[in-house]
């Protein structure tokens, strides 16, 4: 529960009514998502009532005057009228009970959604977003310890279940915040509160011996706003330890109203983010596909990644932000196709589990389903969203580790080959020098492994094993360039041992401004993704011998 200060200072009587401005002094982004939440579940609460969803002793300030509801929103502004001011606290309990609900046994929060509410394993993942960001102690939500299994079978692979692990809710902490707002008499609070992380993930005292001076005190406006952050934002998993949380920028109430709901994704294939950026232009991408007939403007996102730390591993804290604007329709249209090329993919594994004790023992082999994302997707998406070259930084998929598995990131690229060589000639290029890199070292790793196959095609055994040497001989190479001429020499050794290169011959002039100084390290991006997006003679074989990597 948020804390009260305690104060002598005598204060007006307690007001009819509570007006929260958009721009008022002290209003964050993150209160300005929450004053846009707090619209939204209003908005709800009209609807449902109008469709015979809720009774009447279910509304805040009921009964309506001639049906109309006791709150005013406009483009910059919310007003919540009590009638009396003792009225405030059943107002209050009221609109919470409605706001933060729980059904099927999973955080229910009505004003993220359009008229159907999605199922419930997509509500279970952002139910698992919500406690890697807002409610995040166990304190501040009752989850049941065991997980129970969700069976679902996805909308990309109707063929497959997939199971994924739920924990039951009994309560969280925005249930009750209501009674943070009021006094004894039901009445609105005169005096500020604590704000604390589940209103304000990453808010906390920062030292306890200066508690007082350290900890964010705010009136009931700026709390009540706060409250409902957790309707206004949208917060998703990566994984199990690690989540994303989305704040939109909210600039008219209104529109916001009318665009909340399209932020929040409806199938579980929609859940499968990577990165702030994957998120942010996800979540843009599916409002762009309303705009057209409802001319929509796209916001901004500010985003942070939770996660543990090694000096807090006992919480997810927040370690990276990241503001995404408003995407332009070219920005919109490369992730798109990134998007497609690279989605997140349903893969299938072989398990063995052991049932029964003694001679009653058996083994069972059994399929596994399960959600396999890009590791490309990522760099992608956050390169776009600071608008930056999509393929720039390609250079440390190939020596980075990733950071769960502690494996070779180039280990995983080998699944992605397809797509990688398909967003090479489907997203425009900035200028013709990065295609015509691309196309010259994609003719010569062709020619290079025509000639291994040449030279072994009695020996596949040998074939392989060189065709594997040669690519790791050029991912070192030009992944272990430190300096212009050190890469500028990988390069033209492999076009010296390739031979005749076609594409050299008749656009070499537009390579060279990307062996410059300035632009060198972009150039060895693309010529490790043009190695790792080969698709031509002798991949295959190259394909089986890095899958087995992958696997080992």
């Amino acid at each position: 529960m948020a804390k009260k200060r305690k104060t002598n200072v005598e204060h007006s009587p307690a007001p009819d009514h509570l007006v929260l401005e958009l721009h008022a002094p002290g209003m964050s982004p993150l209160h300005r998502a929450g004053l846009g939440g707090l619209a939204c579940t209003l908005k709800y609460i009209e609807r449902a009532y109008r469709d015979g969803q809720l009774d009447e002793d279910q509304l805040p300030g009921a009964p309506w005057p001639e049906g109309k509801p006791p709150w005013e929103i406009g483009p910059g502004r919310v007003t919540l009228y009590f009638g009396k001011p003792e009225g405030a606290g059943e107002f209050l309990k009221r609109l919470f009970d409605l706001a933060f609900q729980i059904q099927e046994n999973a955080i229910f929060l009505p004003g993220q959604y359009d008229l159907t509410p999605p199922p419930l394993p997509v509500r279970s993942l952002l139910q698992q977003g919500l406690t890697l960001t807002f409610l995040q102690h166990g304190r501040v939500r009752s989850l049941d310890k065991e997980e129970i299994p969700l069976s679902y079978n996805p909308e990309e692979k109707p063929e497959a279940t997939i199971e994924i692990s739920h924990n039951k809710c009994k309560s969280y902490k925005h249930q009750q915040g209501w009674k943070d707002l009021i006094n004894d008499q039901g009445q609105l609070e005169q005096k500020t509160l604590e704000v604390i992380g589940p209103l304000n993930p990453g808010a906390i005292v920062r030292h306890q011996a200066f508690g007082t001076r350290t900890r964010i005190e705010e009136d009931v406006p700026h709390v009540l706003a706060l409250y409902f952050a957790l309707v206004g934002c949208l917060a998703l998993p990566i994984n199990r330890g690690c989540g994303v949380l989305l704040i939109p920028e909210v600039n008219n109430l209104e529109y916001f109203v009318e665009v909340r709901s399209l932020m929040t994704p409806t199938s579980v294939g929609e859940c499968q983010i990577t990165s702030p950026g994957d998120a942010a232009l996800q979540a843009q991408v599916r409002l762009r596909a309303k705009r057209e007939s409802q001319k929509l403007t796209l916001p901004g996102f500010y985003t942070a990644i939770f996660q543990p730390t090694p000096w807090a591993s006992q919480q997810k804290s927040r370690v990276l932000t990241m503001y995404v604007p408003p995407a332009d329709e070219k920005t919109l249209s490369q992730f798109e196709i990134a998007l497609q090329k690279l989605p997140p993919r349903i893969a299938v594994r072989e398990i063995k589990q052991t049932k029964g004790r003694g001679k009653q023992k058996e083994t069972i082999e059994k399929k596994e389903w399960f959600w396999a994302k890009s590791v490309v997707l990522p760099l992608v998406a956050n390169n776009l969203a600071q608008g930056r070259r999509w393929y720039e930084g390609f250079s440390r998929l190939m020596v980075a580790l990733d950071p769960v598995s502690k494996t070779p990131i180039r280990n995983r690229l080998v699944f992605e080959k397809e797509g990688l060589n398909a967003m090479t000639q489907e997203i425009p290029w900035q200028d013709q020098g990065e295609s015509t890199l691309v196309r010259a070292v994609h003719e010569a790793i062709r020619r290079r492994y025509a000639r291994i196959a040449e030279e072994n095609k009695n020996n596949p055994v040998a074939m392989k094993n060189r065709w594997s040497g040669e690519y790791d001989r050029w991912r070192l190479a030009f992944a272990g360039a430190k300096t212009v001429d050190q890469f500028r020499h990988a390069l033209c050794d492999l076009f010296s041992r390739a031979g005749l290169n076609p594409v050299l011959q008749k656009e070499w002039e537009h390579i060279l401004p990307m062996l410059s100084p300035q632009r060198w390290q972009l150039a060895r991006d693309l010529a490790l993704l043009a190695l790792a997006s080969y698709t031509g003679t002798g991949s295959d074989e190259l394909e089986s011998t890095e899958e087995q990597q992958a696997v080992a």
